[in-house]
């Protein structure tokens, strides 16, 4: 399908959206393999290069991709709490991004492909920054990988972060449909989602190419209704106020940014004005 911007998508909104490297280590996510790294060493060494990470790569993506953060406050009562962390996928970095830029003080292990960790050095990085493989290919990997996550949850009180779209679409302005996997998770573990919203600007450059600009809109926690009978009852409400906030914060985005699309709505950008100001008042 062709998006409105003019760019080639695939028809399936869960189908990759860009080639995918195949990774060339021998590694086998199955029930032997530690998704939640048991070495000590590894996790010092981890330590180390996360805060190096901090270090180096937030004064980067600040300055040279423009990386700024919105909703602070929303997260502050979650401090010290485990919860699962969403994300639309629309960039190679938005999720390093968040470990590191949106929460500097706080361990995030992040949920990502079993061939991105198969990848070499690539995928040893990825994993000293958090990085889990999802094992789709074996039943008794994800029975491991499920208990590994609530160990991080429960007992190490971590935050998870999933991209519930499924894949990544470089640049893509929508919200795609989302997979039930981070809401089952947190209704198994009777913890919150907190929903990160990933929106960019574009800038034309001399030589025909974009620069962008990312922004992070954290929003309010999604809690579990206690009121539903059912897991799967609670799973899919939580699922579809987590999407209904995702399209409703993208799409107020967009229109009223200028965002570098030409389609945003500068009466719509006067309107929110006054309604601040009225608010303000």
């Amino acid at each position: 399908m062709i998006d409105n911007d003019g760019i080639e998508r695939p028809d399936d909104p869960s189908a990759h959206g860009r080639k995918v490297v195949k990774g060339k280590r021998k590694l086998v996510f199955d029930e032997n393999y530690h998704f939640y790294p048991r070495s000590v060493l590894f996790r010092m060494w981890a330590a180390f290069f996360r805060a190096a990470g901090i270090c180096i790569f937030n004064p980067y993506t600040y300055f040279k991709c423009g990386v700024r953060t919105y909703g602070h406050k929303n997260k502050k009562e979650l401090r010290h709490k485990p919860f699962i962390i969403t994300c639309n996928h629309v960039h190679m970095l938005d999720d390093v991004c968040v470990g590191t830029n949106v929460f500097p003080e706080r361990k995030i292990y992040y949920t990502t492909m079993e061939n991105n960790i198969r990848r070499r050095y690539v995928g040893f990085f990825m994993r000293s920054l958090g990085g889990i493989p999802i094992p789709v290919s074996s039943i008794g990997g994800m029975k491991k990988f499920n208990s590994d996550v609530s160990y991080i949850l429960n007992k190490l009180k971590k935050p998870v972060m999933y991209n519930p779209e499924g894949s990544m679409w470089p640049y893509y302005r929508e919200i795609r449909p989302f997979k039930k996997g981070a809401f089952s998770i947190a209704v198994k573990n009777n913890v919150p989602i907190l929903p990160i919203l990933v929106t960019f600007k574009r800038k034309k450059k001399r030589n025909g190419k974009f620069k962008y600009k990312f922004f992070y809109t954290i929003g309010e926690p999604v809690y579990i209704n206690e009121n539903l009978s059912s897991e799967k009852e609670k799973v899919d409400d939580m699922l579809s106020r987590t999407h209904d906030w995702y399209v409703k914060t993208n799409k107020e985005w967009y229109e009223t940014q200028d965002c570098g699309f030409g389609d945003h709505d500068p009466e719509k950008v006067a309107e929110k004005k006054k309604n601040k100001k009225k608010k303000a008042k």
